[in-house]
């Protein structure tokens, strides 16, 4: 509030106000941002000046993306390839807590600091991005706590594009269909929908390095690739997927580094 703003930063803070355009989601990140940071005026100015004029000149797209943006590269490490992490997930989802916090642990990103377990530091990293206003509270109950969370799709489709550029994630059935041209090994793969075209594109990429499967509520799981080829699965999720009698699970048993899996609204 202007009252608690110091005269000093009251120039730069109306400055900002104004190129965020009046933008709830915008108002919200930059705030979360802003909170974080030391109440100088050369700190304020200079978060100004990386909003840019973008918002003033267009209050849908680019601006918006320019204060995401900013929001995200002021993270830690940590929290990136957190946040990074949830661009696997649909439109809308609420990503339930305690079978995120269990895949992050799978996935190697959470490691135990003193006096706290894996599941602590992991719970803590869960409710940061919440306090950060990087995602959206969801079933808060009577404790304020959240049990889920949702992402933004503005957010969604700044870390979507991130994920895609670092090749942290491969999708399939996103509207992204140029999986065989892209850089690197396939170390996470999220698939939305997979018919025979892309199960043909699968079938020749190399899948021995993919660390996690996210399978999302696909009818056509049968022409998903052997498990028999994921030989480095840590986290294998098909909630949600049906007809899953049709699809061949030999080799599972042979998945000897996997430490998450989920059948949750499944038919098995």
């Amino acid at each position: 509030s202007e009252d608690c703003c110091p005269d000093v930063l009251k120039q730069v803070s109306n400055k900002i106000l104004k190129k965020c355009g009046g933008l709830p989601l915008a108002l919200i990140s930059i705030s979360s941002l802003l909170a974080n940071r030391l109440k100088i005026k050369d700190e304020w100015e200079r978060v100004s000046r990386s909003i840019g004029s973008a918002l003033e000149k267009n209050p849908s797209l680019e601006g918006m993306n320019s204060i995401l943006s900013l929001s995200y590269n002021d993270l830690p490490p940590n929290l990136k390839t957190c946040l990074l992490y949830l661009s696997i997930f649909p439109e809308d989802t609420a990503i339930d807590r305690e079978c995120l916090v269990r895949r992050w642990i799978a996935e190697g990103f959470i490691c135990e600091e003193r006096g706290h377990s894996k599941q602590e530091v992991a719970e803590n990293h869960f409710y940061e991005l919440i306090n950060k206003s990087m995602v959206q509270p969801v079933e808060v109950g009577y404790d304020g706590k959240a049990r889920a969370c949702r992402v933004h799709d503005m957010m969604l489709e700044l870390i979507i594009s991130k994920s895609i550029e670092d090749n942290f994630i491969t999708f399939v059935g996103h509207g992204q269909t140029d999986v065989a041209n892209r850089h690197g090994l396939i170390r996470r793969l999220s698939i939305h929908h997979i018919d025979q075209e892309l199960a043909s594109v699968l079938a020749n990429e190399d899948l021995s390095h993919v660390r996690s499967l996210t399978v999302t509520a696909s009818a056509c799981i049968k022409y998903l690739p052997s498990l028999v080829g994921f030989e480095a699965l840590r986290v294998l999720d098909f909630q949600g997927c049906q007809n899953m009698q049709e699809y061949d699970m030999n080799g599972i048993d042979k998945l000897f580094q996997l430490k998450y899996l989920s059948l949750r609204g499944t038919d098995m």
